[in-house]
């Protein structure tokens, strides 16, 4: 008895379709995943409901040694109605979907009455032929027999249409509560987004400043090395604000602009850092949001190689599998001795990182950082594919 419901919030085009048994209204039918058989089961159960209201109904005062006769007619006759309702309601899904799909609240209720009292009257002539064959040869419908016929179609078309109401009004609701909710994760995501962009455009004014001074005391002594560092400040500059424009990237953009970062530190600390980029090629055209990995390098050299006096190396991997993009950001620093006090490792930045990703993927994305054993500290991102920061939100 499967129908298709239309939520009138969705102003969309392509709106959400529900195909769904009257029964499925009542919380434990809904255990059972939707399908053909479940549904011929539910109509099954539907019509021995039947069944006992009309047989209390026409054989509460019937002798003992009447009452299995009788209820073997009512259960036939039940039977042929319920299924009679189910099959038509079946064939409409199929004839009538568009029709139904742009009808307006009073025609589709108009049709939950008007199919169900179809179904009764088909159903109950359908019963009577199979209890009595030889009937279609006499005049059995009598004022009497139109009467109750009347009367039972009326019942089982109030009771099918007061279900159908119930189960739209619930969709509705729900539809409205995942309209809220949508709205509340985008207004979230926004939020995130909003500070991520203002953050990335305010250029860390120490890495700057000792920028900008370390290349004027190398214009004396080594100006092409004074050029250089000014060209790999001009590049990381251009990369990180192109970044903070553009809701969304790829990897390829973000392994660029760390490279030019990772460069730009390379001059300053000389060989004291080393580093290396293991990108997969098929994961270099992946969506992934701008300055996701950025502040995790900078944390690495910060507060991991840079205060170490042998410095060390920083290493990132990208891989991909099935359903998943794997970034993983190990370097040889100092690890967890200095992880409580870093921006990154143990603070807000981390607590703000999670939440980031939490906002853009819910719990398909996750964050682990745990201590190398050779020392340092590994950062691994675990990021679904085929989603990106403008469509996640979408339930």
């Amino acid at each position: 008895m499967n129908t298709t419901l239309r939520s009138t919030t969705d102003s969309q085009p392509a709106r959400r379709l529900i195909s769904e048994h009257p029964l499925a209204l009542i919380p434990f039918f809904r255990r059972w995943k939707e399908g053909l058989i479940r549904d011929l089961v539910y109509t099954f159960i539907s019509g021995m409901g039947f069944c006992l209201f009309f047989f209390a109904l026409f054989g509460y005062d019937l002798p003992a040694d009447e009452l299995a006769k009788r209820w073997w007619h009512v259960f036939i006759i039940g039977m042929a109605i319920s299924y009679s309702i189910h099959g038509l309601y079946g064939l409409s899904d199929r004839l009538l979907s568009r029709w139904l799909l742009n009808a307006n609240a009073w025609f589709r209720s108009a049709y939950h009455v008007a199919l169900p009292m179809t179904g009764v009257c088909a159903g109950y002539f359908i019963g009577m032929f199979l209890l009595h064959p030889e009937a279609i040869h006499t005049n059995f419908v009598t004022p009497s027999f139109i009467l109750s016929l009347a009367a039972m179609s009326i019942f089982v078309a109030c009771v099918v249409f007061f279900l159908f109401r119930a189960l739209e009004r619930e969709l509705l609701d729900k539809e409205k509560l995942a309209s809220e909710q949508r709205r509340v994760l985008e207004s979230e995501r926004r939020a995130i987004e909003a500070q991520l962009r203002m953050l990335q455009a305010q250029i860390e004014p120490h890495f700057l400043y000792n920028t900008l001074a370390n290349a004027v005391g190398l214009i004396q002594p080594s100006p092409d090395k004074a050029r250089l560092l000014l060209e790999r400040l001009i590049d990381y500059l251009r990369a990180t604000l192109t970044a903070s424009r553009d809701s969304e990237a790829n990897l390829q953009g973000e392994i660029d602009t760390i490279s030019a970062y990772l460069e730009l530190m390379k001059l300053r600390m000389g060989e004291r850092l080393r580093y290396r980029l293991l990108v997969a090629n098929e994961a270099r055209g992946l969506s992934l949001p701008p300055m996701l990995l950025q502040p995790l390098v900078e944390n690495s050299i910060t507060h991991g190689i840079e205060p170490k006096t042998e410095g060390g190396e920083i290493v990132l991997e990208a891989n991909v599998d099935a359903t998943h993009l794997h970034i993983v950001i190990s370097d040889t620093g100092l690890g967890f001795s200095t992880l409580a006090s870093t921006k990154v490792g143990g603070g807000v930045g981390l607590a703000n990182l999670r939440e980031r990703i939490k906002a853009l993927y819910g719990s398909d994305g996750n964050i682990h950082i745990a201590e190398n054993t050779a020392g340092g500290v590994s950062v691994t991102l675990r990021i679904p594919l085929l989603v990106t920061a403008s469509d996640r939100v979408e339930l």
